[in-house]
C-alpha cells in the first residue's frame, strides 16, 4: 500500500502542468512611463532637480539645512545629520508617521517652538504687546539707523584733513599739528601711558652706553693721521 501511494503521488506530480516562465513584465515594478506615479525616489528628484536658492527664498522656501529640534539640543537630528535640504520628500513622510505612531517612543514636533508660538504652557497668552514708539531715540534721519543696525559714535572729531589722529605723534618741527592733534584728544588720553619694565630696563642700557661713549677718550685728526703714517 505504501508503495502504491508513493507511485500515485509521483504521477500526480508528473501529470501537473509546468509553470509558465516569468514574463518581461513581471519582473518590472511598474510601467516606466508612469514612474512618477510607483517610484517614490524617482517622484523626490524630479520635484527637486530644477530648484534654486533664488526661487526658493523668494517664495519662503528652505535655503539651507535647518534642525528640527529647539536650539542646543545635542542629540540625534535627522535633518542635520542627513543633510536633509528639501522638505518634501520621503524622509520626511517617514519621520511624521513615526512621530504619530503610538507604538513608537518619538519625539514631538517642536515646529511651534521654532516658529515663536506659545506651547508649554497651560494658558498662552502670548507675548505682552509693549508700546515702542518713542522708545529708541532716535532722530528721523535715514542715516542714523536702529540697533543692531546702528553706528557707533566715536568720541573724537571725524578724520579728515585738517585733523589729525590721537596716537599719532608728529615732529616737532610742525608745531601746528601738534596742537591740532592735541585739541581733537581727550583729556584723559593726553598722558601718556605707563612704561613697563622692559622699556625702562632698555632706557637705562641705553643711557649707560652713552655715558661710557661721551667718556671715552677721542683722538683727533692729527693723531689719527701720525698713526695711519706710522710716525
Amino acid at each position: 500500500s505504501v508503495w502504491l501511494s508513493a507511485r500515485s503521488a509521483a504521477r500526480a506530480r508528473l501529470s501537473r502542468p509546468a509553470a509558465p516562465p516569468p514574463s518581461l513584465g513581471a519582473m518590472l515594478a511598474g510601467d516606466p512611463a508612469a514612474q512618477w506615479e510607483w517610484h517614490e525616489t524617482y517622484r523626490d528628484l524630479a520635484k527637486n532637480q530644477y530648484r534654486t536658492s533664488y526661487s526658493d527664498f523668494a517664495h519662503g522656501r528652505e535655503t539651507y539645512v535647518r534642525s528640527d529640534y529647539p536650539a542646543g539640543y545635542g542629540g540625534h537630528i535627522p535633518s542635520m545629520r542627513f543633510d536633509l535640504f528639501h522638505r518634501n520628500t520621503a524622509v520626511d513622510r517617514h519621520i511624521a508617521l513615526r512621530r504619530s505612531d503610538p507604538s513608537r517612543d518619538a519625539h514631538p514636533s517642536f515646529q511651534m517652538q521654532l516658529d515663536g508660538l506659545p506651547s508649554v504652557t497651560a494658558f498662552p497668552c502670548g507675548a505682552k504687546k509693549n508700546p515702542t514708539k518713542g522708545v529708541v531715540p532716535h532722530s528721523g534721519s535715514t542715516t542714523e539707523p536702529k540697533a543692531p543696525w546702528g553706528v557707533l559714535r566715536s568720541g573724537h572729531a571725524p578724520l579728515n584733513q585738517r585733523s589729525v589722529p590721537a596716537t599719532l605723534r608728529r615732529n616737532a618741527s610742525a608745531p601746528s599739528l601738534v596742537r591740532a592733534g592735541a585739541a581733537v584728544m581727550p583729556q584723559e588720553a593726553r598722558f601718556s601711558p605707563p612704561e613697563s619694565p622692559v622699556t625702562k630696563g632698555l632706557r637705562r642700557t641705553v643711557n649707560n652706553a652713552n655715558n661710557e661713549a661721551s667718556l671715552g677718550y677721542m683722538p683727533t685728526e692729527a693723531e689719527m693721521l701720525a698713526e695711519q703714517m706710522d710716525y
